[in-house]
Formats: structure tokens, C-alpha cells, sequence
């Protein structure tokens, strides 16, 4: 299975209601692993990152993908820092490609990141360095996860953002055609109520989506008709 390496940077994680809503996600996932900065860093004695070791867990992955508050259009200082002092061009491997993925939670409303929008620029492109970063080391650029005002969200938006945000660290911005059939392919492995809860959910929409399906062919072939 594809090994996921999370590099999450949040000063304040404890108190951050969306981060804390991801890292619940993902609890027992066996693939998935994370790397708290701000903690890591707060445990060495020099402030600086151990390279050995960070390059260790890059090049045990398969994704990695850097979580992050997006502040000022950039992210905290410490993930700044971990990539200065960690990232080389030796973590590049020609056998095969790792893959770079960002999730990034945003306070604003999506539509400031628009030409129209107070922002003026969409959020793929002030994410537009991540893609060169990995061009440079030879990874695999994924579409960001961009998650938008989180402390809005009604729970079906949260439940259908747990689906994606799963879906994304498996199997980066692929298609999400079979999203709902792979989900419920993981379920059978949990029994927990909260699984089960988003198990119905999952089946719910399925439900949904095939008659609205249905409803739309059917409106078609009677246009057809005229």
C-alpha cells in the first residue's frame, strides 16, 4: 500500500478546530503517518531540524503531503524553515516518482480567491510554488485540498469533507468517479458508530446521485421525443 507522510505546520494545533478534525480522520489509519513541527521543533535543544531523520521519513513515503493554515498567503514560518533545512535534491529518486500533495485550510470565503475576488488570484496559483518545488525534486504535483471556512461547514459538509480528505491522502487528486464505492470498501474494516454514521451517509448520496441520474436520462430521451 502507498506509504502517506504528513508534514503538518500549526502553531497552535490543540485549539485548531479543522486540524483537529483532520488528524481525528485520520486515527488508525496504518499508512498514514504525521510530522508535527511546531513539536518536533520545541524538542530541539538548537532550534533546528535533525536532516538526518526528516530525510529519513521523506524517503520512506510514498505522498507527502505539507497541511497547513494559509497565512498571508504563505505558510507558518516553521514548515519555511523545515524546508530550508531539510529539503535536497539527493530526496529526488529516478526508480520512481514520490508524489507532493498540499491541504490547506483557508479562513476566507472561497470566492475572494477569484480574478473577481478581493484576492485577485485563485488559490492554485499562490500555491504555484509547491508545483515548482516539485518539479525541482523530481515529485509528482498534486492538486491542492483546499479547505474553505471549516468553522461553517454543517456536519454533511464535514462528513462529505472526511470522505475526500481520506480519498486525497490515498490516492492523491485522481479522479473521485469511484469515491463513494471506496469508501464503503474501507468501512468494512471499522465498526465504530462514527464509521458506521458516515457508512449510511456514503450510501445516501450514492442513492441520491444514481436518481438524479436516472431522472436526467429520462428528461432526455423525452426531449428527444419532440
Amino acid at each position: 500500500m502507498t506509504k502517506t507522510l504528513i508534514i503538518m505546520s500549526h502553531p497552535d494545533v490543540a485549539q485548531s478546530s479543522s486540524q483537529q478534525f483532520l488528524l481525528a480522520a485520520i486515527n488508525g489509519e496504518e499508512q498514514v503517518s504525521i510530522r508535527h513541527l511546531e513539536s518536533i521543533l520545541a524538542k530541539q535543544e538548537d532550534n533546528h531540524f535533525d536532516k538526518t531523520l526528516e530525510r529519513a521519513f521523506l524517503q520512506e513515503a510514498d505522498r507527502i503531503i505539507l497541511q497547513f493554515p494559509f497565512y498571508w498567503y504563505q505558510c507558518p514560518s516553521v514548515m519555511k524553515q523545515w524546508m530550508d533545512e531539510v529539503l535536497t535534491l539527493n530526496l529526488s529518486q529516478k526508480d520512481k516518482k514520490k508524489e507532493l500533495g498540499i491541504v490547506v485550510t483557508v479562513g476566507a470565503k472561497r470566492n475572494r480567491y477569484t480574478a473577481g475576488g478581493s484576492v485577485g488570484f485563485g488559490i492554485e496559483e499562490l500555491l504555484r510554488p509547491y508545483q515548482a518545488l516539485a518539479n525541482q525534486l523530481g515529485w509528482n504535483y498534486q492538486t491542492p485540498f483546499v479547505i474553505y471556512q471549516f468553522q461553517y461547514l454543517s456536519e454533511s459538509k464535514k462528513q462529505q469533507l472526511l470522505v475526500d480528505y481520506l480519498y486525497y491522502l490515498e490516492n492523491g487528486s485522481q479522479q473521485f468517479n469511484e469515491k463513494e464505492q471506496w469508501m464503503l470498501d474501507r468501512m468494512e474494516y471499522y465498526e465504530n458508530t462514527h464509521t458506521q454514521q458516515v457508512r449510511e451517509w456514503i450510501v445516501e448520496l450514492k442513492q441520491e446521485r444514481e436518481e438524479l441520474v436516472m431522472m436526467l436520462s429520462e428528461m432526455g430521451n423525452e426531449a428527444d421525443g419532440f
